[in-house]
This record gives structure tokens, C-alpha cells and sequence, in this order.
């Protein structure tokens, strides 16, 4: 496992594991392609989540609970602005969290289990990241990729709702918005059989390797 802060180092060190990963396919019969992911389809396919989640698990909670349990003090844990700082708290460390599970879940089929796993820190975009430096195959990156918006999402809500707990509805929506790239991956996954999987080191998205010959699709 690395620990680290992403830097121009650091990015070459990344290119470079993916080049030498290319090649060792390329003498297996392999050849690489790769997905990418468009970062604004992620803002609206987030903005979408969010309004369709909500929709649909806060009308659920009214239904189970009655409509006096939509208490805006309760929506984030307290009432007045602590409750709004306690939440907004907990949420920036869900958002390390969030990478933590999706290495938690990855390193299980990595020949050099966690130390296959990077987690690091990206200035640029003020955001941390996980980056899993082995190939996987679709299930097990399926699995890694969808974690944290089951834990941190689905599951929060779930509680919330059979519990009358509106914070955990609340953190839960939340939770599942922030998992929308990894819902657009995995939608992307679809496409394709019997390829294995690489977190890719500079775009977007992911780099999956098939046959020369033909391919997955």
C-alpha cells in the first residue's frame, strides 16, 4: 500500500507501470483500449441521480414515517447551522472513506494484495483517490467500483427509512451521488466480456485489454 500526495513524480511513476503492463499483454496476445469517461456527463448524471434518489426515498420515508418526520432540524443530524457542520464534516471524511472501500474491495484479487493498492491526494483537483495498480477481471472490478455507493448510499438510506432516522437518509443520498463516476464505469461494463481491467493513469476512465485477434464486444 502507497500513501501519497500526487505530484509530476508520481504521475510518470503511474504511466510507467501502465506502459510496462501494456507491453507484458501485448506478449500474451493482448491489446489495450480505452474508456474514458467525460467528466461534465458525470455532473449531470450526478445532478440526475441526486433528484431521482431523492425523489424517490424521501416521499418512501414520508410514507413509512408520516409527513411531520420531514423535520428540516432533523435533515442533517441537528438543528440550526451545527447541524449543518456536522454533517458537511462527516461528509468530507465519507469522501476518504469512499476511496478506502473501493481499495478495500480491489485488493482482495491482487496477486500483491494491498500492495497493489495506492491511495493518494490530487492538489489539483482537491480530491483523494484510490488507484488499484493491478489488472482485475469485470466482476472483481465491478464489485470495487459499486462498494461505496451501496455502503455509503443504499444502505444508509435503507436504515434511515426502517429506522426514522432522516440524517441517514440524508447522508445516504449523498453518499450514492458522490458514487455517480463509479455508476458511470460501471454502466460502461456492459460492453464488455471476458477483458480485464486497469484503473487508467492519466484520463478518466479505465483501460480493459482483449485479444488481438478480435475482441470482447
Amino acid at each position: 500500500m502507497r500513501i501519497e500526495v500526487e505530484n509530476k513524480k508520481i504521475r510518470e511513476r503511474k504511466k510507467q507501470e501502465y506502459v510496462e503492463l501494456v507491453a507484458e499483454k501485448e506478449k500474451e496476445g493482448m491489446e489495450a483500449r480505452i474508456e474514458k469517461i467525460s467528466i461534465v456527463t458525470a455532473n449531470i448524471v450526478a445532478i440526475a441521480i441526486m433528484i431521482v434518489v431523492g425523489l424517490i426515498s424521501f416521499p418512501l420515508f414520508i410514507v413509512v414515517h408520516g409527513s411531520d418526520s420531514l423535520n428540516i432540524d432533523r435533515l442533517f443530524g441537528f438543528p440550526g447551522s451545527s447541524g449543518f457542520l456536522f454533517f458537511f464534516a462527516i461528509y468530507v471524511v465519507s469522501i476518504f472513506v469512499h476511496e478506502f472501500i473501493h481499495g478495500f474491495f480491489w485488493h482482495f484479487p491482487c496477486e500483491k494484495k494491498w500492495g497493489s493498492i495506492d491511495f493518494g491526494f490530487n492538489p489539483k483537483n482537491i480530491t483523494p483517490y484510490c488507484h488499484c495498480c493491478e489488472a482485475l477481471s469485470i466482476p472483481q472490478y465491478f464489485w470495487g467500483a459499486i462498494a461505496p455507493a451501496l455502503i455509503l448510499g443504499v444502505i444508509p438510506i435503507v436504515i434511515g427509512i426502517f429506522t426514522g432516522i432522516l440524517f441517514f437518509v440524508t447522508f445516504g443520498l449523498i453518499g450514492v451521488v458522490g458514487g455517480a463516476g463509479d455508476l458511470m464505469v460501471i454502466w460502461t461494463l456492459r460492453k464488455h466480456r471476458n477483458c480485464l481491467l486497469f484503473d487508467h493513469p492519466y484520463e478518466v476512465g479505465y483501460a480493459y485489454f482483449v485479444p488481438k485477434t478480435g475482441g470482447d464486444e
